[in-house]
């Protein structure tokens, strides 16, 4: 059987470096498993980026730390995504056919974990929802920008025709768009599962619209 292009380790190593960025480790912090700092040290350096290493393992470090102080700890798809492009952004690491790139892109994550975020946070031993996860909950084919695109469109068609932004209404709304042959639009589902609520998807798209206002028609 072929090894997986990328081992679980650098999985969970990206999900507890986004838990936390912005935070050192103390003194009393100790050192990462010898597979998982293996495998940081070699993805690093295959990307081009050796003298991050101290500062990824830190970071990593960190937010293990505060997931064993707080198990109840948890991070969304959508928070998960904006904290690794900040990162990549912010160090100028740069992305190529066949390449891949740590921290590991969201979609690679979902996929990896079967479509369900939650089951991707579980496996590297943070909370989650105790809702049952339905089959495909969460699909990875959608990208975090067609997230954001479903809901703006929606926030948009609900204030043309004077209905409520609830979830039901977007499920209805889908329906509708799936209808006429749409096939770019996430389940009410799969919008939960990737910003961590519904009201969390709306604020999402609110905060992005006071950064980048939309330009008048």
């Amino acid at each position: 059987m072929v090894a997986p292009l990328v081992p679980d380790s650098a999985l969970h190593a990206s999900l507890l470096f986004a838990l936390g960025y912005g935070q050192t480790p103390d003194a009393e912090v100790p050192e990462l498993p010898s597979e998982m700092a293996e495998t940081l040290d070699a993805m690093l350096h295959h990307q081009g980026t050796p003298h991050l290493t101290s500062l990824a393992q830190d970071t990593v470090r960190a937010g293990k730390k505060s997931l064993e102080r707080n198990p109840a700890l948890t991070i969304s798809a959508k928070r998960y995504a904006e904290i690794r492009t900040d990162f990549i952004a912010a160090h100028g690491i740069q992305s190529s056919k066949g390449k891949q790139i740590w921290p590991v892109g969201a979609t690679t994550i979902l996929k990896r974990a079967g479509g369900s975020w939650n089951e991707a946070l579980r496996s590297a031993g943070f909370a989650t929802s105790k809702q049952h996860m339905p089959k495909g909950f969460g699909s990875a084919r959608f990208t975090p920008e067609q997230f954001d695109t479903a809901i703006r469109t929606f926030k948009h068609d609900a204030a043309k025709g004077n209905y409520s932004t609830k979830l039901q209404h977007y499920v209805e709304w889908r329906k509708e768009m799936v209808g006429q042959g749409r096939t770019d639009i996430p389940s009410g589902p799969a919008i939960r599962n990737f910003y961590g609520s519904w009201s969390a998807a709306l604020k999402a798209e609110a905060n992005r619209k006071s950064k980048n206002p939309d330009p008048p028609d």
